[in-house]
């Protein structure tokens, strides 16, 4: 696959996959994949389509077959496959899942960072607030789990609350 095709047809994939949804805020949803990408301010290609595709096996209809289809590798498949949250799982057992992949915690670290954007919500109620603080100690678990494996962001990666 040439450069920049994965991330081609990921764009495109999440795009229609994620059309007629929209976000809190009222806004067409695949703005939030294009945001958390933009977040990761990397040239990693397979990182930018973990970013794109973090939501979209767990809230559309596509399958990691049809990940496969479009040209993904399989560290984009584990990279979306710990971010996807599976019916029944608790929220330990997904966090678990997420702190054994490094794609995932860096990914979910700028997730989490745009769903707290409060600026996002048309209105802010306490449920936001308690939601955002929520997100913020997950933020902090994760990277904390980056520094207990030696894997420490730089300060300009854009990924500090």
């Amino acid at each position: 696959m040439k450069k920049g095709e994965m991330l081609h047809n990921m764009l495109i994939l999440t795009t229609n996959a994620h059309a007629g949804q929209f976000d809190r805020g009222g806004k067409p949803y695949i703005l939030h994949p294009l945001k958390v990408m933009h977040y990761l301010k990397t040239e990693d290609e397979e990182l930018q389509c973990i970013a794109l595709g973090h939501d979209v096996i767990e809230d559309t209809d596509t399958t990691y077959q049809d990940l496969r289809e479009i040209g993904m590798s399989e560290r984009v498949i584990e990279g979306i496959r710990a971010l996807t949250k599976q019916p029944g799982q608790t929220l330990e057992e997904y966090k678990a899942g997420i702190f054994e992949n490094k794609d995932a915690m860096i990914v979910k670290m700028c997730d989490l960072r745009h769903n707290s954007d409060i600026r996002r919500l048309k209105g802010v109620t306490e449920k936001d607030i308690r939601r955002t603080h929520k997100y913020h100690e997950f933020y902090l678990e994760i990277e904390s789990k980056l520094k207990e494996k030696n894997e420490c962001l730089e300060d300009d990666s854009g990924l500090k609350m």
